[in-house]
């Protein structure tokens, strides 16, 4: 594979022009777009470093045709050497490094129970497996976005769970009389639109809610009338995690 088409992938990605990517390397802009256009056969060796150094790629990502074009990180393994990375693979890498401890184990969780999905039937019909978080901690209003810890669940297929990505388990009144304590609730990642139920995280602190947006105002509001509306301000920080399908209702632990 041409060290050329290798060279132009990385300039790309990187959104410098030639010209920058010349003042950032040392190397002379004729040289580096006939390095860029496959013009030069044998480049030299301080060339390639120099530009090995600013794009932060390998030597062996260029000269090796066995390393896919699109695989510019590298990473080296406890056994089996040096594995190279998709730019997608190098930032989930990268951002499972900036995770706590605690959410480590939760994604490593997450990802165990995705390579070992497979279709089993139990109870009386076809099922699926999925990972119920459930609250360890309060906050000051609701649980701490930190304190979950994940329990896998096996539950019959049906319109809630065939489209849930999580479940949660229901530790407050605040969703009574629709659902009570304990119950647990299927959650699909996609965004809850106005009035719709879905999972929240406000601060860092976790709550179910109903999503209410007007023009000025955004605010969370329980279906129980004794727990006070949640009104969010300018600094307030509220991220969305999936919007709650139903409760699921045949399951059992795994």
């Amino acid at each position: 594979m041409a060290i050329s088409e290798k060279l132009l992938y990385v300039k790309q990605r990187s959104g410098w022009s030639a010209e920058e990517l010349s003042r950032r390397s040392g190397v002379p802009l004729g040289t580096l777009n006939k390095l860029l256009t496959g013009q030069t056969r044998q480049p030299s060796a301080a060339a390639l470093y120099r530009l090995c150094q600013v794009l932060d790629i390998s030597m062996d990502y260029l000269l090796d045709d066995r390393v896919p074009v699109q695989a510019p990180k590298e990473a080296l393994a406890e056994e089996g050497g040096v594995r190279y990375l998709s730019q997608r693979e190098a930032e989930l890498l990268d951002g499972f490094a900036g995770l706590t401890e605690h959410s480590q184990q939760v994604l490593e969780a997450v990802l165990g129970l995705l390579l070992y999905q497979s279709p089993k039937v139990f109870f009386d019909g076809p099922s699926r497996k999925l990972l119920c978080f459930q609250s360890v901690a309060r906050g000051r209003r609701g649980s701490f976005g930190e304190g979950f810890y994940v329990r896998p669940i096996q539950t019959l297929l049906d319109p809630v769970t065939r489209e849930a990505d999580f479940t949660v388990l229901l530790t407050s009144r605040a969703l009574y009389p629709a659902f009570g304590p304990g119950t647990i609730l299927g959650v699909s990642r996609v965004q809850p639109e106005h009035n719709q139920l879905g999972l929240f995280l406000v601060n860092r602190e976790a709550f179910i809610r109903k999503l209410r947006r007007s023009r000025n105002k955004t605010k969370l509001v329980a279906v129980n009338l004794d727990y006070k509306d949640i009104s969010l301000g300018e600094r307030d920080e509220l991220k969305c995690l999936g919007t709650v399908l139903g409760a699921v209702r045949d399951y059992r632990w795994l």
